[in-house]
């Protein structure tokens, strides 16, 4: 997705894991460069706070004093207190606290596609008990948090959505932007003229049934919102003789076996389309239709079998492709 239009600069950096692409329409291109280091910088800070493959991450030091009190920043209480709640919401489908069975299922370090030919650091399943993440205690008088026996938290993808949306706040200031965060789209206004931004939904890594390997499926155009999509089309690996993925089920603490590759979420708020998408990928193609519709949320499903569902919230939202 390479949007053109007057004026519209472009800065592209790696963050968190993921390629990073942020777009802002402005008139003063000297202007433009700052802001759009301004809003690497505030990838940088995020993950200095965020990352569970940073030591010294505050959340990795948060993870390494379990059943103490911690005061956190103000970032990391955010983000947290957002993963509860939508892990509440989700009815524990979405769940922020399996980075045990995350380690477990070999992805300990940052993912590279090398891994598909063998990554021999899967241990013996553990898994976590299910409903772990009620077993982090919050403190809002002092912004603390308590890790209780054992839960330890990877804040993934709500970490990514959450600071994507913050720098599109920022520099809706300033003008129209766009944020791609790995693949989750976030947006602001769209360009001066536009509804939204012209974005598309993609075919699963490497989906040949009737398509070509990531080729855009679905158009739409993006405003003031997050189109996140959660897929176990692309980090996984071999271990064992065995294919592992990094999304986790929460009921059973292993790689979660779902009949989806992908599931993408549209959302106001990016943390909720960042969870809803992994919650539904794990329930599997009926109930994550069923869920989705419960609570009218625009969602495309792309099924192992090459099949798409789209929820009638989403289905409205699709366009032709933008000339």
């Amino acid at each position: 997705m390479t949007p053109t239009f007057p004026h519209l600069h472009l800065h592209r950096f790696r963050a968190m894991g993921s390629e990073m692409g942020v777009w802002l329409q402005l008139a003063d291109g000297d202007a433009a460069e700052g802001l759009l280091r301004g809003a690497a910088a505030l990838f940088d800070e995020a993950e200095r706070r965020l990352s569970r493959f940073d030591p010294d991450s505050e959340l990795s030091r948060l993870n390494e004093r379990p059943d103490e009190w911690v005061e956190v920043s103000r970032l990391l209480w955010r983000v947290v207190t957002s993963a509860l709640q939508l892990a509440e919401e989700t009815d524990g489908l979405f769940d922020p606290t399996l980075l045990d069975a995350m380690l477990t299922a070999g992805y300990d370090r940052p993912f590279d596609p090398a891994w598909r030919g063998g990554n021999g650091h899967v241990a013996a399943n553990a898994p976590p008990l299910f409903g772990q993440w009620q077993l982090v205690e919050r403190d809002g008088a002092r912004r603390a948090l308590r890790l209780s026996h054992g839960a330890r938290l990877d804040l993934g993808g709500i970490a990514k959505g959450f600071t994507a949306r913050q720098v599109v706040d920022w520099l809706s200031v300033w003008g129209p932007c766009l944020v791609d965060a790995g693949g989750d789209l976030s947006a602001g206004d769209g360009p001066a003229g536009e509804s939204g931004w012209p974005v598309a939904v993609a075919a699963p890594s490497g989906m040949t049934a009737g398509d070509t390997p990531d080729r855009p499926a679905l158009h739409l155009w993006l405003s003031n919102a997050t189109l996140a999509t959660s897929g176990v089309d692309y980090r996984w690996w071999l271990s064992g003789g065995r294919r592992h993925h990094h999304v986790i089920d929460p009921r059973t603490g292993r790689a979660a076996e779902t009949d989806l590759l992908t599931a993408t979420v549209l959302s106001a708020d990016a943390a909720r389309a960042e969870a809803w998408a992994t919650a539904l990928l794990v329930a599997g193609q009926t109930t994550a239709l069923y869920r989705a519709d419960q609570h009218d949320l625009p969602v495309a499903l792309f099924a192992a079998d090459g099949r798409l569902s789209l929820t009638p919230a989403l289905g409205r939202l699709i366009v032709d492709e933008p000339s």
